[in-house]
């Protein structure tokens, strides 16, 4: 299996879905070498079955041809000078909308390039440890190692399976989405042998958007560990009165946190002790920051910058509401973490989550005066947020990561069996 990022190294839901599905896969007796690149630090495996192989892809830039045409869109595009005027953040697991391409803070490199290095190494690294290890199949996750993930299963024979849990249009809300990206995600869609994605919302846009074939595309829901989500703590031990709506996610176009200010407005003025919480980090936070002083509201609106794992069941436990305004959202496993917490959630109709769970309320993601109505039910009726909340807990324990592997398994063992049949 190949990644970009495995706990404690995590920057939003890949990150989690990796550990999460090999975990568990796991302990369904697959044995997973998990490719990550090196960090620096050992990475603790979540189970015997799976083996940690940090890449160190720091001194191999010197054997990648720009003319590879495997490989080479990485490189071209740094040299023509790519990123600029984008919005986004490379470094929070958005490196397709950036301002410009960030610095790897491993070895200092350019955001992309680390990524082409990384792939280029990691096509070679399976290949050698396949003569020995003999992998079945090579499973990747997003654009960011479909490269590598397809040359490795070429190299050693074996069938590649792919994890779409996003695309360029989603990262980038549709806007000047990256061509050379696209391409890749396009690619990676005819070459995979199958591909697993998060939604059904997502898989309709693999077959309008790069022309997927839908017999090639498995829809796998992510799952949620409810262990993490059961604090008992109180607003008051933090010093907060009064009700409580939560953001949390990373501060990008993607997620609509902009839309989220806007609504809080309209809250504030009905209701002036309403405390909003931002939790995340991104590009836009310098954006929203001074939104929220022209509107008016920075006194109610607290960012707290990103949130470790293990507060967020804190954050969860002290809000009344939660709301995702995302513009474009494959899946949106915070909503499953906040309804694990019994929190209310208000969704984006635009979110891959919203198709599956019923204990929620739905707006459009643009239409802030229905949001803060929405938000205002929620904090002014107890019935309503009672019936939201009881329902959220019993709805998000139909959502585990043994159903999600046990799926998985199954794609891995169908393909292989087509293969050898």
């Amino acid at each position: 299996m190949l990644g970009w990022e495995f706990p404690p190294f995590v920057s939003g839901g890949l990150g989690v879905h990796c550990f999460e599905l090999t975990k568990a896969l796991a302990n369904l007796g697959v044995k997973i070498d998990f490719y990550m690149p090196s960090s620096g630090t050992t990475i603790i495996s979540p189970h015997p079955n799976v083996r940690i192989i940090p890449v160190d892809y720091s001194a191999f830039v010197g054997e990648i041809d720009l003319t590879d045409a495997e490989f080479g869109p990485y490189f071209k595009f740094l040299k023509m000078g790519g990123g600029k005027n984008k919005v986004g953040d490379a470094k929070n697991g958005d490196p397709s909308i950036t301002d410009d391409p960030k610095t790897d803070e491993s070895y200092g490199l350019n955001f992309f390039e680390a990524v082409g290095r990384y792939n280029f190494l990691v096509a070679k690294l399976v290949a050698q440890k396949n003569r020995r290890e003999k992998y079945g199949l090579v499973h990747f996750h997003d654009w960011i190692t479909a490269k590598a993930g397809l040359d490795a299963a070429k190299r050693i024979g074996r069938p590649a399976i792919g994890t779409m849990h996003s695309t360029e249009y989603d990262r980038t809300a549709n806007i000047s989405p990256f061509e050379w990206i696209l391409a890749i995600e396009r690619n990676a869609m005819a070459q995979s042998s199958h591909v697993i994605t998060v939604s059904n919302m997502t898989k309709n846009q693999l077959v309008s958007r790069f022309g997927a074939k839908p017999e090639k595309i498995t829809v796998i829901y992510n799952g949620i560990d409810l262990s993490k989500y059961k604090s008992q703590v109180k607003k008051e031990q933090f010093g907060i009165t009064g009700k409580v709506v939560l953001f949390h996610g990373r501060l990008s176009i993607q997620k609509g946190p902009d839309f989220f200010l806007k609504a809080a407005k309209k809250v504030l003025e009905l209701d002036p002790d309403v405390r909003f919480i931002i939790s995340g980090k991104g590009d836009m936070l310098p954006q929203l920051v001074n939104e929220a002083i022209s509107m008016g509201i920075i006194d109610n609106v607290m960012f707290t910058g990103y949130a470790e794992e293990s507060k967020l069941p804190y954050l969860y436990a002290i809000a009344d509401a939660y709301v995702l305004p995302s513009i474009s959202e494959p899946f949106g496993l915070t909503v499953l973490e906040a309804m694990a917490n019994g929190v209310p959630a208000i969704v984006s109709k635009s979110c891959g989550v919203s198709e599956i769970i019923n204990h929620c309320l739905r707006v459009d993601f643009w239409d802030v005066d229905e949001m803060a109505n929405k938000m205002l039910a929620v904090l002014r009726y107890a019935e309503l947020r009672e019936m939201l909340s009881s329902g959220a807990r019993e709805e998000a324990g139909h959502f585990n990561w043994q159903k999600c592997a046990a799926e998985t398994k199954l794609v891995y063992e169908k393909i292989m069996n087509e293969r050898t049949g």
